[in-house]
């Protein structure tokens, strides 16, 4: 007889206590927080690159554009834009180049895509923070709640005369491989005999066909055989002779005519 295995129960309130709940809970709430404003100045940056785009696209429609420019913290001035196809554009880390509005609008543009990645890679870090949110708090709810967690031990020795038993009476209740071995291979010979049966009744067939066409083609050589006898037959009956002669002396002379007729 086997022995009972062993199990432990552990109370969930003993491995997470409800104040280190309570402190994970707040640090992933933090750090959701976090996550949700770097999305929130990143999609700033996305609006203000696609604003710049239309307008950069919109600038070499005419040749000067009248502006406001800043002067100072708080002041403006009257003034008009010049050279709209010729933009100074920022490259990085302090270096410049002059580029037309084509050339900036497929920089912006690339930059676009950048931040389209950055803002799909925030948003994936926000939806991990917040199922490890919703993981602390059931656990701090279920120890809340007095629930246990039941552990037992593995014994290996055990599971495999488990398992060898239950083969046992799968094997005991059922056809054996042996002996289902040898009910396919009846199975497949008793199909071969069939097919063999098959085909032996269609040589036969053919033979039986043959055999007919050869008899008639037997009686049709004596009708035709008959038919032919019967044509010389006729024609010897209606052949005829018939010798004349110039005069008593002709067959002495042996200058006789001889005169033949064919009558059908």
């Amino acid at each position: 007889m086997a022995t009972a295995r062993k199990g432990t129960a552990t109370p969930l309130a003993s491995a997470f206590s409800p104040e280190e709940t309570r402190r994970a809970v707040s640090r992933v709430a933090q750090a959701i927080a976090d996550r949700r404003a770097d999305l929130a100045r990143v999609q700033g940056f996305f609006a203000d690159n696609a604003a710049l785009v239309n307008l950069v696209q919109r600038l070499p429609d005419e040749l000067s554009h009248q502006i406001m420019v800043p002067f100072g913290g708080a002041a403006f001035f009257p003034g008009s834009l010049i050279h709209t196809n010729e933009l100074l554009v920022l490259l990085g880390d302090g270096y410049y180049a002059d580029r037309s509005a084509k050339q900036t609008t497929e920089i912006l543009h690339r930059r676009g895509m950048e931040l389209e990645a950055q803002m799909e890679a925030i948003k994936a870090t926000i939806s991990d923070l917040e199922a490890e949110a919703k993981f602390f708090e059931s656990t701090a709810a279920e120890a809340s709640e007095g629930l246990v967690e039941i552990r037992e031990e593995y014994d290996e020795e055990d599971t495999e005369i488990l398992s060898s038993k239950t083969e046992a009476s799968s094997s005991s209740g059922g056809i054996s491989d042996e002996e289902h071995a040898r009910m396919m291979a009846r199975f497949d010979e008793l199909e071969m005999l069939e097919k063999e049966a098959g085909s032996t009744s269609e040589d036969e067939g053919d033979d039986d066909d043959d055999e007919d066409e050869d008899a008639e083609t037997s009686e049709d050589g004596e009708e035709n055989g008959d038919t032919l006898s019967y044509g010389n037959e006729h024609d010897n009956v209606s052949f005829g002779a018939s010798v004349s002669g110039s005069g008593g002396n002709d067959q002495r002379q042996g200058n006789g005519q001889v005169s033949l007729c064919l009558c059908s």
